[in-house]
């Protein structure tokens, strides 16, 4: 293999990168202005709801009160399909990159095997700290276990050059069983570029023969890194969450539930109040 040709084909891949990532990153800003001006519009139809009890009790019905909350819950609704757009926008940004990337670490190791590149310097060590760097807990979320202190039990392999390349690409995508993840419907971007259903599918091809999970957790609908908590919810739709993601700095005590778990159950329980 030529690596001049390597090099050519590699800078006409990612030549259109950029115009592709502009258009995605004002999709997802878009995304978040509409989401913001949902979620203002609710919240004053819910403080109309708590100012008219606050002057007339509990006890005395609000004349317009059905069609608040239904409208309430439009806006909540609406909210929720705008994060969804935001994630698919989100996860086609993470695709790309990592389609390119892959690609160019099989190429690079081709040529290393052809000898026709050399090794860079200090190839292993390096391979070392990046497999300490991002290892991830050997627990399942099957076993439903919240995650602590991250220790590695499926990092790469630095026997071969090939594999210690590739670790920055492997990083905290491996564990011992999945999760079923929640299907994404396609979506088409003026880039022609298709943002596919974010599945096992979607690195087919650049990952013939790495076993990774590509399954996706939290409310940004990314793949499972660092240290995640489980929701004691027994319908939560994503059931695993990174802790940024929720505002976490240590596991919790006791019985923990995901924002929208807990906004579920104060919902059911305003509902039982009226009946």
């Amino acid at each position: 293999m030529d690596p001049s040709l390597v090099l050519e084909q590699t800078i006409q891949d990612v030549s259109n990168l950029q115009a592709e990532f502009r258009f995605i990153y004002e999709e997802i800003s878009s995304a978040d202005s509409k989401a913001l001006e949902e979620k203002k519009k609710y919240m004053q139809k819910d403080s109309q709801i708590h100012k008219f009890i606050k002057q007339h009790g509990s006890t005395t019905v609000q004349p317009d009160e059905d069609k608040l909350y239904k409208e309430i819950n439009e806006g909540m609704k609406a909210c929720e399909e705008l994060q969804n757009e935001k994630s698919i926008f989100a996860n086609t940004a993470l695709f790309l990159v990592a389609r390119h990337l892959s690609k160019l670490e099989k190429n690079i190791a081709l040529l290393e095997e052809d000898g026709v590149l050399a090794p860079l310097e200090n190839e292993i060590e390096s391979g070392v700290e990046l497999s300490r760097e991002s290892s991830v807990v050997s627990t399942t979320p099957g076993e439903r276990k919240r995650r602590g202190t991250s220790s590695s039990e499926t990092g790469p392999s630095l026997k071969k050059k090939k594999q210690s390349r590739t670790a920055s690409v492997q990083r905290g995508q491996k564990e011992t069983e999945l999760i079923k993840a929640s299907e994404t419907p396609k979506t088409m971007i003026s880039t022609n570029v298709e943002i596919p259903k974010y599945n096992d599918d979607l690195f087919a091809n650049s990952n013939d023969n790495e076993d990774e999970d590509k399954t996706l957790y939290c409310f940004c609908q990314n793949v499972s890194y660092g240290e995640m908590v489980a929701c004691d919810g027994p319908n939560c739709k994503y059931e695993w969450f990174h802790y940024g993601c929720v505002n976490l700095k240590e596991p919790p005590k006791g019985t923990w539930y995901c924002p929208d778990c807990r906004q579920e159950m104060a919902k059911n329980k305003l509902k039982k109040k009226k009946v």
